[in-house]
């Protein structure tokens, strides 16, 4: 049974308790001085006003413990686990080490496959399968919150490795469930902070990273590397403070990835990769600023930043080398943003085509023919778009379907399975589909020379990885691209 059902009952029993015995009492009152009084029982004004106010009294108590009990229930009406409110009071009293948070990705179309009522008890059974499963390998009754549709919240008095091992195993075990694929994704943290609303908060903010964010030209050891990493809630805040202070200080520091022009044989792009910095000059990572800088309405500011930044450096280096950059939907669909931006390359100088904005996108947007528009307002003066990590969602294809992209970055997994042959056999459709739809197209993450000419047999455009270069500092592509005339 899950903690949150029984301290319900429990709740339920205590104010059973709280509205019985004064009842009882006014009840054996009345019929002690009614009933057991020497003088006969006549039906008089007064008695039949005392009945009347006791019958009051039962009813009026009854509906206040129904009226109580229906709006202070701790339980989730629809998952059987606790309320967010209730949550929150539940860690402020006891303080577990460990907060957790898993989310169902795909509920959307779960729901829209199978109906609300299917979706509702795949999320009790979910519950109730998670329940018994930490139960099973921690020892220890957790308890499990909800705040919304798709996301729940764990507390638990153990050390936070082992529920991050306990939600690994269980979304493998429980990748299915009646019949229904699930897709999950899960973080934990050390619960070292005294407000539980800022440590929720950090928590959630971490769950919501991208998984481009963890991303980088590392390797697939460094990676899970990373992911394996523990924080704890204080060290969130603290960091969160160095993040704005560097926004505010525009201490941001990029890097170029070369990408190699196949049918040209030589490098004309970089793609842009962006740390901040600091006051000690070490590296902030997009994984762990980016959500604090959405978290905190910075986004519009740090994606100024960076375009006007990057049109400063288009002004000084060769002007057959064009940057490939990634900017915030959210930005991008402000006409105040994006005018000013067109304005801000159009007064530059530069040749827009040298701007090349990337976009990323997992799901489309409600409003997507808005939305288009705005890209084909801002495509129309000459700026490029580039679809990343095409190939991994639905939303690759519903932008291609109405939006003419410049090029197209496909998803790792192509690259990396070219020796699959189902997996080469959609690869070079989608090539041939975009090449017949005037869009060129990237293959990222080539490190073995030997896929090169693999890539070009098939038609890829360009490629990027070790193979092709390693990521040049700002200092070094402008010394490689402006160099210091030697009279000088």
């Amino acid at each position: 049974m899950l903690k949150s059902i029984k301290d319900e009952r429990a709740r339920h029993f205590q104010l059973a308790l709280r509205v019985g015995i004064p009842v009882m009492v006014l009840i054996l009152t009345i019929a002690y001085s009614v009933f057991f009084h020497e003088e006969n029982i006549k039906l008089t004004t007064q008695s039949i006003v005392l009945m009347a106010g006791l019958i009051f009294v039962v009813v009026y108590f009854i509906y206040f413990a129904l009226e109580e009990s229906r709006k202070e229930s701790l339980i989730d009406p629809v998952t059987g686990g606790y309320r967010f409110n209730h949550f929150l009071k539940l860690i402020e009293k006891h303080h577990p080490k460990t907060l957790a948070a898993i989310r169902v990705d795909n509920l959307s179309i779960i729901n829209e496959n199978f109906g609300i009522k299917a979706t509702d008890e795949l999320l009790q059974k979910l519950i109730e399968y998670l329940d018994s499963y930490i139960s099973k390998q921690t020892g220890k009754k957790g308890a499990i919150g909800r705040k919304y549709g798709m996301e729940f919240l764990i507390a638990i008095d153990t050390e936070p490795e082992l529920i991050k091992y306990t939600l690994q195993e269980f979304t493998k075990e429980f990748s299915s469930i009646d019949n229904i694929d699930l897709e999950y994704k899960y973080t934990v943290v050390r619960n070292d902070e005294i407000d539980p609303n800022r440590a929720i908060e950090q928590l959630q903010n971490l769950l919501n990273i991208p998984d481009k964010c963890i991303m980088g030209e590392e390797s697939d050891e460094e990676i899970e590397s990373k992911k394996s990493i523990i924080p704890n809630i204080k060290g969130l805040s603290h960091e969160e403070s160095i993040v704005i202070d560097a926004l505010k200080k525009e201490q941001i520091k990029l890097q170029f990835r070369p990408l190699k022009n196949l049918s040209l044989n030589r490098i004309d792009m970089y793609e842009i990769s962006v740390k901040l910095s600091d006051n000690d000059g070490k590296y902030i990572l997009p994984r762990n600023f980016l959500p604090i800088i959405n978290r905190h309405n910075l986004g519009e500011q740090y994606d100024k930043l960076l375009y006007q930044k990057i049109i400063t450096l288009q002004k000084i280096i060769d002007k057959d080398i064009s940057l490939s950059f990634n900017l915030s939907p959210f930005s991008l669909r402000k006409p105040e943003f994006h005018q000013q931006m067109i304005k801000d390359i159009l007064d530059s100088g530069v040749a827009p085509e040298r701007f090349i904005i990337e976009l990323y996108e997992k799901k489309t947007h409600h409003r997507l023919d808005s939305y288009l528009d705005i890209l084909k307002e801002i495509r129309k003066y000459g700026v490029r778009f580039c679809l990343d990590n095409f190939g991994s969602s639905n939303a690759s294809m519903e932008y291609i379907k109405h939006f003419q992209f410049d090029m197209i970055q496909f998803d790792r997994d192509y690259i990396s399975k070219l020796d699959d042959k189902k997996n080469f056999s959609i690869f070079q459709s989608l090539i041939t589909m975009a090449h017949e739809l005037n869009i060129a197209t990237i293959a990222k993450w080539v490190d073995d020379k030997k896929r090169i000419e693999e890539l070009q047999t098939i038609g890829i455009d360009y490629i990027q990885g070790y193979a092709v270069g390693r990521p040049l500092s700002e200092d070094e592509i402008i010394k490689e691209y402006n160099p210091i005339p030697k009279d000088i």
